[in-house]
């Protein structure tokens, strides 16, 4: 038996943009009395830097259990929509909730953002097995926008690619580095 588990780590997800405001922007001779304007930059730091933006995993990717057929070759994908777990191959479901991923993007209310994920992570057991995560998909528009309170909520899956090197079987994991930043 095989168990296959995609985990996104909340602690790993957790992503605070933009970094600190240039060493050069220092605090002005004035500021006590007249501080710049904002929007512009210079003076004290912060002025010209957008707040940040957090994003917070709610729910992480779980494929459940499964099962490896002949060769284990195939792939789980998990419905955007519905959690629905599809099995491709020569894998077999041993039950176990599948469960898309949510997670929460907090920050300036009505900016549009950008949400970037990796291309592919590799999964790992310590006792030497792997598979892959690859083809992530989330239910966000073409042009995500944060709502008038500052959030964005989305769900996100990606599809788990099983091959011979997933023989070793056990619990599978890996971290998955979303990258969120104001569009």
């Amino acid at each position: 038996m095989i168990r296959l588990i995609a985990l996104l780590a909340s602690a790993a997800m957790l992503m605070l943009l933009p970094a600190a405001p240039a060493a050069a922007q220092g605090q002005c001779n004035f500021c006590e009395t007249n501080p710049p304007p904002k929007g512009g930059g210079g003076g004290r730091p912060g002025n010209g830097s957008p707040p940040e933006i957090v994003l917070t995993i709610e729910s992480e990717i779980n494929f459940g259990r499964l099962v490896m057929v002949g060769d284990g070759v195939g792939r789980v994908l998990i419905d955007i929509q519905t959690g629905a777990k599809t099995i491709i191959g020569n894998l077999d479901d041993l039950g176990g909730l599948a469960v898309q991923g949510r997670a929460t993007i907090r920050g300036v209310p009505r900016q549009p953002v950008r949400v970037e994920f990796p291309t592919l992570v590799t999964m790992r057991d310590p006792a030497g097995g792997e598979a892959e995560l690859r083809d992530f998909v989330t239910d966000l528009g073409q042009l995500p926008r944060l709502d008038s309170t500052g959030v964005l909520e989305f769900r996100f899956t990606g599809t788990l690619y099983t091959d011979l090197a997933v023989a070793l079987g056990g619990n599978l994991r890996g971290r998955v580095p979303i990258q969120v930043s104001y569009d």
